[in-house]
């Protein structure tokens, strides 16, 4: 076995305490070092969470590592061991299937303690090599891949996110100091992305009428009629912004066959002026 694999496997957890009131565990690896685990929300965090900071009873947990004391209190550990025993014995009259299905029950929540405590180590491990500007741009992508709203709330956009390795390359403090800033500089970007996709669809829905050759007699109802299906005209979502817009185009177009026609009859008169001034 190589000296990484060695330290690999001292890196495993080999210890849990359950912390009375809470839904977290404290956790002990074999190279003596001790994390948090929540198997509710299935996150491991090696700072100690906000509700623990503070409490005596963690602090006391903390300095009597269960796998230790076993080791020191072996005679003790021998009399639970034997008192365990008769307990299972005592259990041996449930039925076969009940039995069968709480140990299923038993090995899967500890399969996932293993895989979220080993993903833990995996990113402390990474925390201590990348860089934490770095680190902070990957967790930047990860809310804006995972479609993290701006206008929302840490806690009500978490479930988006809390499974995504990238969430750990972070502690708390960091990931929520990455998220307001990101609230801050996205809900901008939304507000400008959102305007401008307005104009260009008022700008698609006024080339839309240019194409049809509308004349003035034109009904609003005629023209929604006949390009209802059109990608352009769904893209402006109320009725009454595209009549709206019908309506000012209709009025400009009004107005240019007005001129149009003025125009031209000021071209009439000045070539019959231009002909009978040659008659004379």
């Amino acid at each position: 076995m190589t000296e990484e694999e060695k330290a690999a496997q001292k890196a495993k957890p080999v210890a849990t305490s359950p912390i009375p009131g809470t839904p977290w565990c404290v956790v002990w690896t074999g190279d003596d070092r001790v994390f948090f685990y929540n198997p509710t929300t299935r996150l491991s965090m090696w700072d100690r969470p906000e509700e623990l900071i503070g409490r005596a009873d963690v602090d006391k947990t903390i300095q009597e590592p269960p796998h230790k004391k076993a080791t020191e209190d072996g005679k003790k550990m021998g009399k639970e061991e034997l008192e365990t025993s008769t307990t299972e014995d005592a259990i041996d009259d449930e039925p076969i299937k009940a039995k069968k299905r709480k140990k299923d029950d038993v090995k899967d929540v500890d399969s996932e303690k293993e895989a979220a405590m080993e993903a833990e180590i995996r990113a402390a491990r990474e925390r201590a090599i990348v860089p934490l500007e770095a680190r902070m741009k990957q967790f930047k992508d990860m809310l804006l891949e995972r479609g993290v709203s701006a206008f929302s709330t840490w806690e009500k956009e978490l479930h988006k996110i809390v499974f995504d390795p990238r969430y750990l390359l972070l502690n708390p403090k960091e990931r929520k100091l990455v998220f307001d800033q990101y609230v801050k500089t996205r809900a901008e970007e939304e507000r400008k992305e959102k305007k401008n996709k307005t104009m260009q669809a008022k700008e698609d829905f006024r080339k839309m009428m240019e194409e049809a050759k509308l004349n003035t007699r034109t009904t609003f109802s005629e023209f929604a009629s006949k390009h209802a299906k059109d990608l352009r005209f769904k893209l402006i979502e109320k009725m009454k912004d595209r009549e709206a817009m019908y309506t000012e185009f209709m009025t400009a177009l009004r107005k240019k066959e007005k001129e149009d026609s003025k125009n031209r009859g000021e071209k009439v008169r000045s070539l019959v002026s231009v002909g009978f001034e040659r008659m004379c």
